[in-house]
């Protein structure tokens, strides 16, 4: 008497990674999910809560900066202001003073947002001409958004020191020590200061994740050596353009 198999079961799909486990997931297991992010694109969650820390970060340090010692020390670095009147210099500090606070506002969650669009498609476009991925805007840019959570650790960090801080104790290209320009001597070059300001701990966390993102969402097209390749790539570029101009 024959018997009859009976059938091999299905293999259920993975269930989706929520909201929280994206962000989470983005730090511990980031290969399942960024490869879950390029199935299912979402961008909401990280995308507001860096606004939002940016928001709480660039209002701090508007409130705890003392910006007329810190353009005066500016100006005092700038050999192209020696022949500018001394009249025109206290002009120019008093409208530096009077809006900077207020510029700070807006300024971190403008900057932020421009930062993440932007970057998204640059990697997008990199991605899609030179690999072929075929990726939409969509998934790069939730890609991106969820490769900033290193970012989001840096804010959290950043308001904490900002909040404990007094004010005029604060030193805004240096108030988180996490780049190596927070150790250059204060006569460093300007250039020098620019070089180090790039080489950041979050920063370079961040584009890790970016070029791990990518991979995972077309592994086919995207090799791990092609997408290290491309993200480090264009930031190395970027990195010797801002020098150089720096350097003149």
């Amino acid at each position: 008497m024959e018997t009859i198999a009976a059938p091999a079961p299905e293999p259920q799909s993975q269930a989706p990674i929520n909201h929280f486990g994206r962000i989470t997931g983005a730090l511990f297991s980031p290969k399942a999910t960024f490869a879950d992010i390029a199935q299912r694109p979402s961008w909401v969650a990280p995308f507001l809560l860096l606004c939002a820390l940016a928001l709480v970060v660039s209002g701090l340090l508007g409130q705890k900066t003392d910006w007329r010692s810190f353009f005066e020390r500016q100006m005092s670095q700038n050999s192209r202001l020696d022949q500018m009147p001394q009249q025109q210099k206290d002009q120019m500090l008093e409208n530096q003073v009077k809006w900077a606070p207020k510029v700070s506002y807006v300024f971190g969650i403008v900057f932020t947002a421009g930062l993440v669009l932007f970057l998204a498609l640059v990697y997008w476009g990199a991605f899609n001409l030179f690999n072929g991925a075929g990726l939409r805007y969509r998934t790069a840019f939730g890609i991106t958004c969820h490769a900033f959570v290193p970012i989001l650790i840096s804010s959290v960090l950043a308001i904490i020191i900002l909040l404990l801080k007094a004010r005029g104790d604060v030193d805004p290209e240096h108030f988180l020590v996490t780049n190596v320009g927070a150790f250059l001597p204060e006569d460093a070059s300007h250039w020098l200061q620019v070089l180090g300001q790039s080489l950041d701990l979050f920063w370079i966390w961040t584009l890790i994740l970016v070029a791990i993102g990518f991979g995972a969402a077309n592994p086919k097209k995207i090799k791990p050596g092609t997408a290290y390749g491309t993200v480090f790539g264009l930031w190395l570029l970027w990195v010797l353009v801002r020098t150089g101009l720096a350097a003149l």
